[in-house]
């Protein structure tokens, strides 16, 4: 496996500074574009750009890093405790939206459709509801991810269980907020 904090110059830590990451990958990248460096090997630039894109996802950064540390989170893993409640309740929201989407699909004339307005409405204002209650959720993943870093420095080995509930987090929400999106298509379409 490639470390792509190494390849990237990064310090092999939870959290990468943004700007500094990509100041890295465009640094490397002027030496490595098949436009600018032709003689170099192509597989060369493919690899720094999933480096880049690995690392500057903070879920992916996770499980790379606990990957690196031998501590792979396994696939079967359970909801985050303090996401549980939201599991079942956006589970539910989802159900409304599909129902009213189902409806809306076989309704016979304009009329029908029409008068469903106010219960796609009242949806999609749950949804903006729950997309920004996610986004901050993600936010303050970010920020203890920040706060992460001096622990990891000082014991990695401590740290490891955090860092995986972390990187859950990250995961249920990242999946969370795209089916808010897909949902929001769907009312839409």
């Amino acid at each position: 496996m490639t470390d792509y904090f190494a390849l990237l110059e990064q310090p092999r830590t939870p959290w990468l500074d943004p700007v500094a990451l990509k100041d890295a990958y465009h640094r490397r990248t002027l030496h490595t574009h098949p436009d600018s460096a032709p003689a170099g090997p192509a597989n060369d630039f493919a690899e720094l750009n999933a480096a880049y894109q690995t690392l500057q996802d903070p879920k992916r950064r996770l499980h790379h890093l606990l990957s690196l540390e031998n501590q792979a989170p396994s696939a079967n893993q359970t909801v985050p405790l303090g996401l549980q409640e939201l599991f079942l309740d956006l589970g539910a929201l989802k159900q409304r939206a599909d129902s009213v989407v189902e409806k809306s699909r076989v309704a016979s004339n304009a009329l029908s459709r029409s008068l469903m307005t106010p219960e796609m409405v009242a949806i999609q204002n749950d949804l903006a509801m729950w997309r920004e209650r996610i986004r901050a959720l993600m936010d303050s993943a970010t920020e203890e991810l920040r706060e992460m870093n001096p622990r990891w420095l000082s014991d990695r080995d401590a740290q490891i269980v955090a860092l995986t509930n972390l990187y859950l987090k990250f995961a249920y929400l990242g999946r969370w907020s795209e089916q808010m999106d897909e949902i929001a298509f769907q009312l839409t379409a």
